[in-house]
């Protein structure tokens, strides 16, 4: 199998690619597989959005599914090296493959459609102009943000509930009104730093909002809540942290080394109440604590 040598080349293979994955049987399969073992990608767009290129498949001239698994020669430095001259050369500066998180999370949506399960190893990916356009308008954020707008609507219309439990229940979800202030008044202080300036105390919940908004026991409820400084919300917000039924911290392997001495993150315990302990196990499970 000989290496690409122009970007058309590098197009047609993407091509291949996407009639592999509209197809069905043996092809689909193949691609599926081929693209859940895969550690360096290409994101592409295409008529229904995002999807995601194999270095050691689109680095071959003129590769088809069936040709690439029955090869022996398939060598993803090789073909790194020569995707990488390829984008070089068409777009006039050196696009590097490496880490990003926005791409990944898409990766991993994209595998979640396929019914394919990506293998446990670092990706890297090459962002081109137009990828790093469409990744910024479809940040994790900017999606996050327009489905809580919705789930905010779907709770304001639910006239299951008062219209002033409503209204409570929306502000919860940015620890504000009546839920801070219950929060607050439970509290007292964060129950990391002992700091006890209210304008530096955030009101998080631990089951998250989204899962029990519909419950305004859970939702308002001061003991599905941490009062808790800015910084260490952040951390217990993104799963960085989390702790035991007995209060006991446990720290993410996703919190590297740096950055735990510069925050002065170390293992400690905070007292929890038992039903502060009971909504904690949600948290370990949606950040996959064990």
């Amino acid at each position: 199998m000989s290496l690409i040598e122009t970007y058309d080349n590098l197009l047609r293979n993407c091509e291949e690619l996407e009639e592999a994955r509209k197809n069905r049987g043996q092809v689909k399969e193949l691609y599926a597989g081929l693209i859940g073992r895969g550690s360096v990608f290409l994101p592409y767009l295409t008529g229904d959005g995002i999807a995601f290129a194999p270095s050691r498949f689109i680095g071959y001239t003129e590769n088809t599914l069936i040709r690439h698994e029955q090869s022996a020669e398939r060598d993803g430095k090789k073909t790194n090296a020569r995707v990488r001259e390829i984008l070089r050369k068409h777009f006039g500066f050196t696009i590097w493959n490496g880490k990003d998180d926005v791409a990944e999370w898409h990766y991993h949506g994209f595998c979640a459609r396929l019914g394919t399960v990506p293998r446990n190893s670092k990706k890297t990916f090459w962002i081109t102009p137009e990828m790093g356009d469409w990744l910024e308008k479809n940040d994790i954020a900017r999606i996050d943000a327009h489905e809580i707008a919705a789930l905010e609507q779907e709770v304001l219309a639910d006239t299951s509930i008062p219209e002033v439990t409503r209204k409570a229940i929306v502000k919860a979800r940015i620890g504000q009104g009546l839920y801070r202030r219950r929060v607050l008044q439970k509290y007292g202080c964060c129950l990391i730093t002992e700091i006890k300036e209210p304008a530096l105390l955030v009101a998080s919940h631990i089951k998250p909002w989204r899962d029990c908004r519909k419950d305004p026991r859970e939702c308002l409820d001061p003991e599905n809540a941490l009062l808790l400084s800015p910084t260490w919300d952040r951390l217990f917000d993104k799963g960085f942290i989390s702790f035991t039924d007995q209060g006991e911290m446990i720290i993410s392997d996703g919190l590297k080394r740096k950055a735990r001495k510069a925050l002065g993150v170390r293992k400690q315990k905070i007292p929890l109440t038992r039903d502060q302990a009971a909504y904690m196990v949600w948290h370990r499970k949606i950040h996959d604590f064990k």
